[in-house]
């Protein structure tokens, strides 16, 4: 009876969904509007499914953006993650490091949505365009 409950627990581990996690990187940049001051931070996830975008503001009046703790945090991504703890993650989106949970969790979201209709030509694109326009860049393999 024991050896059954086993087997279907590694059924189940086996047909869990999961994404698995090959890069994410980070893009520091200046806002665009002159009444803006503050940073757009763009984070791009590549993944088995596809790349997935996502992006915030930080104002220069909040506390300055730790890229360290975040790249701390961001690196236990990288490689296959389950996704339903993905769809029930709990952190305060409104601290720093919740925001980078929330920032990484809506790009992951996001492969999932569209991973069948990615094109590579126009994120290199974007990926170039960002990079010329950075202030800060990380990139976590």
């Amino acid at each position: 009876m024991l050896t059954n409950c086993a087997s279907q627990m590694q059924y189940f581990a086996e047909q869990t969904p999961s994404l698995s996690v090959t890069r994410i990187e980070l893009f520091v940049i200046p806002a665009l509007a002159v009444d803006a001051s503050g940073h757009r931070v763009c984070l791009r996830l590549t993944s088995n499914l596809g790349i997935g975008w996502s992006e915030l503001f930080a104002s220069d009046t909040e506390d300055t953006i730790d890229l360290d703790r975040w790249s701390d945090l961001l690196q236990s991504f990288i490689g296959s993650i389950p996704l339903p703890p993905l769809d029930h993650f709990q952190y305060d989106k409104t601290d720093q490091d919740g925001r980078i949970l929330d920032l990484f969790a809506t790009a992951a979201l996001q492969v999932l949505a569209h991973s069948a209709d990615s094109s590579s030509h126009k994120t290199n694109l974007e990926e170039s365009v960002l990079r010329q326009r950075s202030v800060s860049y990380v990139s976590l393999d």
